[in-house]
């Protein structure tokens, strides 16, 4: 699954996207992936990683688009833009 997320979120040819389109792209491929595995009580704590790492990529995602040298830094504006449209998956 990390992988399907890297691929989506890395190619700079997606730059131009503003971070809510993208997130509505990604959003089909996390829905999916929380039908499947949400099954056993003990995919909570991999779906609650897979979160963290999915705000992890948007953050690089919207530094680079940014040119904000800090590569891991706002991540609360981040958390702010997606929150209401960014499919939770440990919920």
């Amino acid at each position: 699954m990390r992988a399907k997320i890297k691929e989506y979120t890395k190619p700079r040819n997606k730059l131009y996207m503003d971070i809510r389109e993208l997130v509505k792209g990604l959003n089909r491929k996390l829905q999916g992936f929380k039908n499947y595995y949400q099954i056993s009580a003990y995919s909570k704590m991999w779906l609650i990683q897979i979160d963290r790492y999915v705000l992890e990529r948007l953050t690089l995602f919207y530094n680079k688009k940014r040119n904000n040298l800090k590569k891991h830094g706002n991540l609360k504006d981040v958390r702010r833009e997606v929150e209401h449209i960014l499919v939770k998956l440990s919920r």
